[in-house]
C-alpha cells in the first residue's frame, strides 16, 4: 500500500502544470500558452481529432495559410479556430492572422498508438492582461477621488456660458482636472485658459467604461470648453497652485484682498 502511495506522488510530481512554465494543465491535451509573436506553437495531431484554438475575445480573424492546405480542415468563428487532419501524411505549419496578430504553429501529425493529440489551445495575453490591470487601476483611482472628500480632491468648480457643454461634473486632485460628461452627447474641445485670456491645449486623455471622463494632464484656474460656436467658462474656484487655500482669491494667499467702502 505504502509502494502505490509513493508511485501515485512520484507520478502527480512528474506531471506538467501551469505553474511550473510549461502552460499545460493536469491533462496535456489542453494546453494554455501565452502568446509570443517570435514564438512557433507545436500542435500534436491526430487523423479525426479536432484541435479548439481560442484567441483573445473581440479578435477578429482575416486570413489563414497552410504549407499543405489539402492536408487539413480548418474552420473560424468568432475568436474560435478549429483544426483537424484529414491526412495520413500532414506535416506542415500553419499561421493565422487577425486584426491585432499573427499566430504561427508547427502541424505535426502523429500515427503511433498511444499518441496524445492537442485537444485545445487556449491563448494567454500578458501585455493585455497588464493593460487591463492598469485601466481597472486607473478608473477605480478616478472613482475614489471622485468619491474622497480629502485635502487632495478639489471639487470647487464653477461654471458660465453655454450650459449644454457642462459636464456632469468637474474636479481635480491636485495634479490632474477632471471632467465627467453624460453619455450620448458631442464632447467639445477643452483649453486651459491663462491669467492673460490666452487659450491653449493641454495634453489629455480618456478614462471610464464609456470614455465619458477627460482627464487633463494639469490643474488650471480656468478652462474653457468649445464645441461649434458655443462655450463655456469653467472656473477652479479653489485654485490653489502654492498648495494652500488661498480664501481671498489674490495671486497669492500672503495677499489679502481688501474692500473699501
Amino acid at each position: 500500500m505504502l509502494r502505490s502511495m509513493l508511485a501515485a506522488l512520484l507520478l502527480a510530481g512528474s506531471l506538467p502544470s501551469a505553474a511550473d512554465g510549461t502552460g499545460a494543465g493536469i491533462d496535456g491535451r489542453i494546453r494554455h500558452v501565452a502568446y509570443d509573436p517570435d514564438e512557433v506553437v507545436t500542435i500534436e495531431g491526430v487523423v479525426g481529432v479536432a484541435t479548439h484554438i481560442v484567441l483573445e475575445p473581440g479578435e477578429t480573424y482575416l486570413t489563414h495559410a497552410f504549407g499543405d492546405g489539402k492536408a487539413w480542415d480548418f474552420a473560424v468563428k468568432s475568436n474560435h479556430c478549429f483544426l483537424k487532419a484529414v491526412a495520413t501524411d500532414a506535416d506542415s505549419n500553419l499561421t493565422i492572422v487577425t486584426d491585432r496578430r499573427s499566430y504561427h504553429f508547427n502541424l505535426r501529425l502523429s500515427t503511433s498508438p498511444g499518441t496524445s493529440p492537442t485537444f485545445e489551445i487556449v491563448f494567454r495575453y500578458p501585455d493585455s492582461d497588464a493593460k487591463r490591470k492598469r485601466e481597472r487601476e486607473a478608473r477605480r483611482t478616478v472613482l475614489l477621488g471622485f468619491e474622497r472628500r480629502g485635502d487632495r480632491t478639489n471639487l470647487d468648480y464653477s461654471m458660465s456660458g453655454d450650459l449644454d457643454l457642462a459636464p456632469k461634473n468637474a474636479w481635480d486632485d491636485g495634479e490632474f482636472t477632471y471632467f465627467k460628461f453624460p453619455g450620448n452627447r458631442d464632447l467639445p474641445a477643452i483649453y486651459e485658459v491663462d491669467p492673460d485670456g490666452y487659450e491653449s491645449i493641454v495634453n489629455r486623455h480618456s478614462m471610464g467604461a464609456a470614455s465619458e471622463i477627460v482627464v487633463m494632464h494639469r490643474v488650471a484656474e480656468r478652462w474653457v470648453l468649445r464645441l461649434g460656436a458655443r462655450a463655456l467658462a469653467v472656473f477652479n474656484d479653489g485654485f490653489d497652485p502654492e498648495g494652500r487655500k488661498n480664501a481671498s482669491r489674490t495671486a497669492s494667499p500672503d495677499v489679502n484682498r481688501v474692500l473699501w467702502r
